[in-house]
Order: structure tokens, then sequence, then C-alpha cells
């Protein structure tokens, strides 16, 4: 028995739990489905690039749609932007899929190609831009990276002040506010630009947007962390519905995959979120590009050498261990908020 369009056997199931509980974790720190994580890692196993990204999508609706839940919970969702960048979303994503229709007719290798070079040429640019940024805040201020054991890890996160106070300062109107944010005022069409690039990473790669979401968010919009990772899931809801929608159409959708990863996922995303309260932003954004770096990695191994088997075992291993991080510094934060909660009661 294997599953029906992504032609993999079901023996593989608890490995499929497990990536997406993994997935699920990372993605509810970082704002986003987990598509960039778990696509790498069903090419890996065998799965066809169109099949990986169309599932992905699918599990991304049900994964962004608790994960946004628990953020909203926690004050990190900004309804003014997300009712911006969703319209751009939607024609972003009609951009996507048309392009990956076009090379999905020149054949499979024609498709991965594509789609690895672009894959790995994005991933690759974000994890250098982070890395660059987080060693220069570690350099300004190294206790940055402790945990926020008052719960609240918002506060002392902006970052990329220069670009953002600059595309603030921009005057195309219309321009909004967004007090949760802490941005006096936007333009509506920087906003609007953005979600039409996560749209079209949505429907061309099979990410939910998140990918380019955060960064953005935090770099060009301003937004502090945690409320970039929350506004960034939330508006991947209604692109990610029409995307599993479009992709389902052209028949790139394997559900039994999909409820498969999301069983896992679902549960991930709990921790994943409550960890943006205590984990700071400098110590999520490094993380971040940990990770795009080894997708981008295994990618390489997997479509231009071949390698499956390694580049399996390197997203799979970089995910764990990314994962196991993440429980760590929460656990560890809880642990010293109760501590201090404890001292200084009568």
């Amino acid at each position: 028995m294997e599953f029906p369009l992504a032609h993999i056997p079901f023996a593989l199931e608890p490995y499929l739990i497990a990536l997406g509980f993994a997935a699920g974790v990372c993605g509810g720190l970082w704002g986003m489905g987990g598509g960039w994580i778990i696509i790498p890692a069903l090419q890996a196993i065998g799965t066809e690039v169109h099949v990986a990204i169309g599932t992905s999508v699918a599990q991304i609706l049900g994964n962004s749609l608790i994960s946004s839940l628990r953020h909203w919970g926690f004050g990190n969702v900004s309804l003014r932007l997300v009712l911006v960048m969703v319209p751009g979303q939607f024609l972003g994503i009609e951009i996507g899929v048309r392009i990956l229709e076009h090379f999905k007719h020149l054949g499979p290798r024609h498709t991965d190609v594509f789609i690895g070079v672009v894959y790995v040429a994005l991933l690759a640019v974000l994890a250098a831009f982070i890395v660059i940024e987080v060693f220069r805040t570690l350099r300004r201020r190294p206790e940055a990276t402790k945990p926020a054991v008052t719960g609240d890890a918002r506060t002392p996160d902006h970052v990329g002040a220069g670009l953002a106070c600059r595309v603030q300062a921009l005057r195309l109107y219309p321009c909004i506010s967004c007090k949760v944010s802490d941005i006096r005022s936007i333009s509506v069409w920087v906003v609007l630009a953005t979600g039409i690039a996560m749209g079209v990473t949505t429907g061309l790669l099979g990410v939910g947007g998140g990918l380019l979401g955060m960064p953005v968010l935090v770099y060009v919009i301003g937004c502090p962390t945690p409320v970039a990772v929350g506004t960034s899931v939330a508006s991947t809801i209604c692109s990610a519905l029409l995307g599993t929608f479009r992709h389902a159409m052209h028949a790139n959708v394997d559900l039994p995959l999909a409820l498969s990863l999301l069983a896992g996922a679902s549960l991930g995303v709990q921790f994943g979120a409550f960890a943006t309260r205590y984990v700071r932003g400098v110590v999520i954004r490094g993380l971040f590009a940990v990770m795009a770096t080894m997708a981008a990695l295994s990618v390489v191994l997997n479509v231009f050498y071949g390698m499956r088997q390694t580049a399996l075992w390197v997203v799979a291993g970089t995910l764990l261990a990314i994962s196991v991080t993440i429980m760590v510094l929460l656990v560890s934060a809880v642990r010293a908020e109760a501590h201090m909660r404890s001292s200084n009661s009568p």
C-alpha cells in the first residue's frame, strides 16, 4: 500500500507524523506552515516535486489555522496588516501556480531543477542576510539571547530600524497605522507588495508565505519578531485555502499524506507558538537562518547530485536538532519564570 499520488509506502507514516510535529514546532516559532521544510523532506523520500508542493500547501491550511489561533491569544497578530496582505497573496498565488504549471508540462526533471534553483537562491539569500544581522545584534547587545522570563519577548526586539524607518517614511498614500506592531504610518502599497511576494512563494514553491513573511515584516515593515511571526502565519490562512484549491484542480494534492503531516503539525505548532513568549527575537531569527541554510543544502544534494538519502538526513537531522533546541529553551524559560515568581511570593 502506498499514498495515491506521492507513491511512497504507508509504512513511512510514523516518519511523516514526526516530520509534521517537528515542522509544526518550527513553524509556530517562525510564523509559517513549515512547507519549505517539509517539501525537501518529501522530495528526499521520493515524492515528485509538484505533489510535494501541492500537499504541502494543503497541510499548511490546517497548520496555519491552529497556529493563528494560538498567536491571536498571545496578541501577536496585526489584523490590519493581514487584511491588506491577503488580496496581494491571492494575486501572487495565481502567478506562482501558473509558473509552476508551465514547468510541470516540460517534465519532472525541468520542474525539479527550476524549483531547486529558486529554492536554493531564496534560502541562501535569506540565510546570509539574517546571519549578518544576528551577529551585528549580538555584538551590540550580547544579552539579547537571554530568555524573557516575564513571558513577553516582544519589547526589546526592534531590528532593521534603518530600512524599516525609511520604508515607513514613504508617503505613498493611502497609509495605515498599526498599534500592535508599533507602526505609526506605513504605505498600503508596501504591505500589499509584501502579500504578493508571499503569494508567489505559496503558489510556486508550496510554502505558506512565511518563508518571506517573517523576514520582510521584521526588516522591511518594522514589526517586532513575535508580531511578525503571528501576523505572517495568520495571513497564510486565506492564501493556503486558495492555494490548496488551485493545486487540487491540477491533481497536485495527496490528501492522506497531508493529513498525516497535519496530525503531527497540529501538536507541534502549540509548542512553537508558545515559545515566542519566551525566546528572544534574535534567537528565533538565528535558528531560522540555520534551518534555511540546511534546507538549501538538502535541495542541492537531492536535485543536483542525486544524494537522496544524505539530503534526507540533512533536513531531518537539522529539523530535529532545532526542534529539541526550541523545546529546551522553552522549558528553561518557563522554569526560570516559575522560580522567579516563587522567590517574589511572600
